[in-house]
């Protein structure tokens, strides 16, 4: 039996469910789903900075950059000088932004339910699993194979 295209699946249900997001999160808030996971980081990580933010919703920081400026722009969060280096920057979230936190958590929890619709809680769990391991092993493939081309 041929192995499923596990690749190829996974940038559809990549793309479909970010589609799916822009879509509510516009229709909703008018923000996209980059700028929705940039809210949900810095509701927990106020005062982050802009590499940080960067790594953890996975944007180059030219994309970041752009993303910030948009955000700012629109009243959802705040540069702020960082205390100890006047060359980089904070990121707090300004009262229209902690506003979509709070209100976008039923459409994420809605979005939820909708996904995992007909799965049991085994089912869900081993859905959960199985995404964090591929993450956990597509990064350690990545890192795997640029040591092996540095050395």
């Amino acid at each position: 039996m041929a192995e499923p295209r596990l690749f190829h699946l996974l940038h559809l249900s990549h793309r479909a469910v970010f589609r799916a997001a822009d879509r509510a999160l516009s229709g909703r808030f008018g923000i996209t789903a980059a700028q929705h996971a940039a809210l949900m980081y810095l509701a927990g990580k106020e005062g982050a900075s802009m590499s940080a933010l960067a790594t953890a919703i996975s944007l180059k920081p030219a994309a970041t950059s752009g993303l910030i400026d948009r955000m700012e722009k629109n009243g959802f969060l705040e540069r702020r000088p960082a205390p100890r280096d006047g060359r980089s920057f904070e990121l707090f979230l300004k009262p229209a932004g902690k506003r979509i936190v709070g209100d976008s958590k039923a459409l994420i929890e809605e979005s939820n339910r909708f996904l995992l619709e007909g799965y049991d809680r085994e089912a869900r769990a081993e859905i959960a699993n199985f995404l964090e391991k591929i993450t956990e092993r597509a990064n350690a493939f990545g890192e795997q194979d640029i040591a092996e081309h540095k050395g």
